[in-house]
């Protein structure tokens, strides 16, 4: 083999490798989160993303970015194949997703321009482990927002239930636990490189540094006394049998499922001193307030228990006037309190429905690809309402509670509002049926964990099969029903009025951190625009110790 060919041979081994490298980093990212749940691969994933990006170009870092992003989101998402029935979905919703870190990988070659380069030994591994965590938390607030709400799923704080930084999590939420746990995987990878190079001191610092962010947030403290005495819950997980498009194709099946766990709850008596029983989302398969045999059902559980019942129900409308891109009949999805006696009172809407699960956005341009988005046969629009909902113990208190139902979990701004309106309890309803022997409810009872912490909340999750769980303030489970059953849990959950330093911040640590992140972009991107030759980040120019003509 000439030596041309040779060089072509093994620079293709090293992309291939590097493209390899960038799709198991990606799955060891995948690991953190459930059902694995090993949430020190979370740093160590992002370590892996950060040495195959190291001085690479802008093309180089896209593509690698791009195979990361598969490796990390086709497990992870593999519950939207379980709920549509088909691949289309999850495969359209993977290649998104992966887009996004797409995008991390090109931003960080353009921003590596800004480091020092060799000769200066602490600075540009310091530099480098500061800024790249900065693109990472940019870009997961920006695919958790935008377009249509985004989807938060796969954000790093949601991979450390279990893990020492969670207290983090009270101080400055989502961004700020992330935020942590990409520096501890950029440092990691700063000190792999060190110890490649024979850099013994260096490779000492960042092993002490990723140590020491990895154990110190252990020791921020979390409250969990209740400031306002308690309120005795009872979550009913009613249970979906068989197939659930079938279950709910079949006239009040679900609703009956879940006024047969009431009825047992009240015969069994542990009913005894409950204040409110919570039903999860969609648990009545017809609109109470619509239907009267429906009405006639709740009111039999509520009867039954004697205390309020919050109801999960879907109300059907006509589209409103002059909103565009929304056809025929609307869908508003609802949680109820139903007060045994005087019916339905209060009302909570979902505030952000998921795309493409209860809403198509560019519906008549999607069709033209796909007929898959007219299972969805009407739009779920959003509610324009309160986050709490108001209900009334048995000796006489008012108590808010903040709601948010299904994926609105993973959106620490939904919770926020309810908790900033007065919400001293925090409860989570969710059908799950769709998802039946995937990971997106054990993903669902770690990111209520992570907000429980993040908000100083305790928070009821329910859910029509699972996992229904009570949360304590400090993120620990402590009551779980068993999932695919019929049951019932029955707490005693200490109210709180307090505001955690997450939520006195609120937005602002993301709009820092976009910020930081489009002036890292804008200045690494300052060369190119003026003419300047990009070199790999801590190279030397070539002509730069060439002696230059008389």
């Amino acid at each position: 083999m000439s030596r041309p060919a040779a060089w072509r041979a093994a620079a293709v081994r090293h992309r291939l490798g590097l493209l390899l490298a960038a799709v198991g980093s990606g799955l060891l990212l995948d690991a953190a989160f459930a059902p694995l749940s090993w949430w020190w691969a979370a740093p160590l994933g992002v370590a892996g993303l950060v040495t195959v990006l190291y001085g690479r170009r802008v093309r180089a870092g896209v593509v690698l970015g791009l195979a990361h992003g598969l490796g990390f989101f086709t497990p992870l998402l593999h519950f939207t194949a379980v709920s549509m029935g088909n691949v289309v979905g999850w495969l359209a919703v993977t290649v998104v997703e992966s887009l996004y870190l797409a995008v991390l990988g090109g931003a960080w070659a353009v921003a590596q321009r800004l480091v020092p380069g060799p000769g200066a030994r602490w600075r540009g591994p310091a530099a480098r482990a500061v800024c790249f965590p900065v693109l990472w938390v940019a870009v997961e607030e920006v695919r958790s927002s935008w377009p249509w709400g985004g989807l938060p799923f796969g954000r790093l704080a949601f991979a450390m239930a279990d893990a020492p930084v969670l207290p983090l999590a009270s101080l400055a939420g989502s961004t700020g636990l992330g935020l942590l746990v990409a520096l501890t995987g950029a440092v990691l990878a700063e000190g792999i490189r060190a110890l490649r190079d024979g850099r013994r001191a260096m490779t000492l610092v960042c092993a002490t540094a990723a140590c020491a962010l990895t154990v110190s947030p252990a020791l921020v403290g979390l409250p969990e006394r209740a400031e306002d005495g308690t309120i005795r819950v009872a979550a009913v997980q009613g249970n979906v049998a068989g197939d659930a498009q079938d279950a709910y194709s079949r006239a009040l099946e679900v609703t009956r499922n879940h006024v047969l766990a009431t009825v047992e709850l009240a015969a069994s008596g542990s009913a005894t001193g409950v204040d409110l029983v919570i039903w999860p989302e969609n648990a009545a398969d017809r609109d109470p307030r619509q239907d009267r045999v429906t009405a006639v059902l709740v009111e039999r559980a509520a009867q039954a228990v004697g205390v309020p019942v919050l109801v999960g129900a879907i109300a059907f409308a006509d589209r409103p006037e002059g909103m565009s891109g929304v056809t025929g009949r609307v869908r508003y999805n609802d949680m109820v309190v139903w007060t045994p006696g005087s019916g339905a009172g209060q009302v909570y809407t979902k505030h952000r429905p998921v795309a493409f699960g209860e809403f198509v956005p560019l519906r008549r341009l999607i069709r033209a690809v796909s007929g898959q988005v007219d299972r969805i046969g009407s739009d779920l629009l959003p509610g324009s309402g309160g986050h709490t909902l108001t209900v009334r113990t048995r000796d006489g208190r008012d108590v808010p509670l903040a709601v948010g139902i299904c994926f609105e979990v993973a959106y620490d701004d939904v919770l926020r509002a309810g908790v900033r309106q007065g919400g001293e309890v925090i409860v989570v309803p969710t059908n799950n049926a769709s998802f039946i022997g995937s990971s997106e409810a054990a993903q669902q009872l770690a990111q209520g964990r992570v907000q429980a912490v993040t908000h100083g909340r305790a928070v009821v999750q329910v859910s029509t099969v699972g996992v229904t769980a009570v949360i304590s303030p400090r993120g620990v489970v402590t009551q779980e029903a068993r999932p695919y059953t019929r049951a019932y849990l029955v707490a005693d959950v200490p109210l709180r009025r307090g505001l955690s330093v997450a939520d006195r911040l609120g937005p602002w640590p993301a709009r820092v951190v976009l910020a930081a992140a489009t002036i890292l972009v804008l200045a690494g991107a300052v060369p190119t625009l003026a003419g300047a030759v990009p070199v790999r980040a801590g190279a030397v120019p070539a002509r730069a110790n060439r002696p230059t003509r008389a």
